[in-house]
């Protein structure tokens, strides 16, 4: 007789017994394995009744970041899926999801982690053109950058693959676009250290489309922003252009972004907008001066300044900005460049 496999063991650890309960139907009812489920409403709970079991620690536990703050941290990080309340990055191996996702996105990484490697994707292998970093940052605040990285994004992608990442310290483009994500890019760097393997599938997962052009949503605010090393930045970017097929990868940069010099240096085109005002003027020239005293006078070799007139009327909508008055321009500015098809 051939010995049948025990089913799985999924905890799922929340204070908010309605949301455990209802995950842990959805779950019972869509799982394509034998399962056995258990509920817990804290952390303090599921400690006493581990430490009473026979039968070994759970296949996987599904736990709020409340909870897990609270103590369950020394749990196996391969085994354990955080539902992430705050928005944070939690750093470290420790798999997570927005809590606020569907029940239908948390499943599929349930579903990935219980069937372990077997669930993984494989990677793309980048094919044709190599992909084009292009910066977007200006010392001076207010000025349209976003709209000119947007703008400039939408009109390339008509005949290219391109890809926005926005750095902005209160982006708001969930409210401004009516949309909620799946997700930030702070998953995509978690992926991209702890288990690159399955980057390719959170990547699918994440991005998100406007006008033809691809972006990832931003970080919720500019404390997570801060606390990601410059080498976490580059080293997703160098991932990011080997696996997929993205021709152009947009950054709109503040100063938020640490290593802001060496992130630039990482461009290969780099447009910084000015104003004609003396106030703008000293922060264009002392940001000129701290690039030359620091060695970074390559940055400003790559950089092109575009200078804007007063606009009558800007789009409304973000899914607009191709056309209009500021698009001409902008349209002209890139054909200049060597772009061509826009």
């Amino acid at each position: 007789m051939t010995d049948q496999k025990d089913p799985e063991r999924v905890i799922i650890c929340d204070s908010e017994t309605c949301y455990g309960e209802r995950l842990m139907e959805y779950l019972k009812g869509h799982l394509p394995f034998p399962c056995e489920m258990e509920l817990y409403t804290s952390a303090e709970k599921l400690q006493r009744s581990e430490k009473g079991e026979s039968d070994g620690n759970a296949s996987l536990l599904i736990i709020s970041e409340k909870e897990y703050e609270k103590g369950a941290k020394g749990t196996d990080e391969e085994r354990v899926l955080v539902l992430n309340e705050s928005g944070k990055y939690l750093g470290g191996r420790v798999h997570t999801i927005s809590k606020y996702q569907s029940s239908g996105v948390i499943l599929e990484m349930v579903k990935e982690l219980a069937m372990g490697q077997e669930g993984a994707s494989p990677g793309m292998i980048r094919h044709g053109e190599e992909c084009r970093l292009i910066g977007c940052y200006t010392p001076i605040s207010r000025c349209l950058q976003t709209t000119f990285s947007l703008m400039f994004g939408q009109l390339l992608a008509r005949q290219h693959k391109v890809l926005y990442l926005n750095f902005e310290n209160y982006p708001g483009l969930d409210r401004m676009l009516g949309r909620s994500f799946r997700g930030t890019i702070a998953d995509l760097l978690y992926y991209n250290e702890c288990a690159r393997e399955k980057l390719t599938a959170q990547l699918a997962l994440l991005t998100e489309n406007l006008n033809g052009l691809d972006y990832i949503p931003p970080m919720k605010s500019f404390t997570e922003l801060k606390a990601i090393l410059k080498d976490q930045w580059i080293g997703l970017f160098h991932s990011l252009e080997e696996i997929t097929d993205y021709e152009y990868i947009i950054l709109d940069l503040s100063e938020s972004a640490e290593g802001l010099f060496q992130i630039l240096r990482e461009c290969d085109r780099i447009f910084t907008i000015v104003r004609e005002d003396e106030w703008s003027g000293a922060k264009l020239a002392a940001y000129e001066q701290l690039l030359q005293m620091n060695g970074y006078e390559d940055i400003a070799a790559r950089t092109r300044k575009c200078r804007f007139p007063i606009f009558r009327e800007l789009p409304a909508a973000m899914e607009n900005l191709t056309h209009g008055e500021m698009a001409d321009l902008v349209r002209r500015m890139m054909e200049e460049e060597g772009y061509e098809g826009l």
